[in-house]
């Protein structure tokens, strides 16, 4: 995989493709979801993570180790303000669509710190957390500028206490998975 120095000059061109990649799927009103059913979905993801993986190792897709070099990219930012703003506001298909497109599902908005896992949560949007969960690329960990979860968020914000039990345990497991010790944020 090529390191960060040699894809400084790619990345511009990587955001801009997601731009366009992004435009077709709109204007083809989004493409219909995967059929309803649990194991159709878990297929869905699957067939979906085999074509990130391959577009990640060619290049062609922004990895999260490379969304610190585009803080400061201003349509990377745009985008993603989009991201969390369809989260936001529960719309389930835009985000899989961004997600399957080869968005980065742990973006985070340079700002508020928030990602689409934490707007989703503070929302009650259940929907888009289904699908930020079923993708398998989100980060559960990641915190926003105020030190939040986002099963915080859910309990907090979203008033959706069983939303946030259920974002708890992936944050568990996906600390046990690291080794890392879960805290809660330090009282100010």
């Amino acid at each position: 995989m090529p390191t960060l120095e040699e894809r400084g000059v790619e990345l511009a061109l990587d955001v801009s493709q997601l731009r366009e990649r992004l435009a077709l799927r709109r204007a083809d009103q989004w493409w219909a979801a995967p059929t309803g059913t649990a194991q159709d979905r878990k297929r869905h993801w699957e067939r979906v993570t085999e074509r990130y993986k391959e577009k990640l190792t060619s290049g062609e897709y922004i990895s999260d180790d490379l969304l610190p070099a585009l803080r400061a990219d201003k349509a990377m930012n745009l985008l993603g303000r989009e991201f969390i703003d369809a989260a936001e506001t529960g719309s389930a298909q835009i985000v899989r669509v961004y997600i399957e497109e080869g968005f980065p599902a742990n973006w985070q908005d340079p700002l508020t710190g928030e990602s689409a896992l934490h707007g989703a949560a503070g929302t009650r949007a259940r929907a888009v957390l289904r699908v930020l969960v079923e993708s398998g690329r989100c980060n559960f960990l990641l915190r926003d500028r105020d030190g939040r979860l986002a099963s915080e968020m859910a309990f907090l914000h979203g008033g959706d206490p069983a939303s946030a039990r259920w974002l708890r345990i992936h944050e568990r497991r996906q600390a046990a998975a690291r080794g890392i010790k879960l805290t809660r944020r330090p009282r100010v």
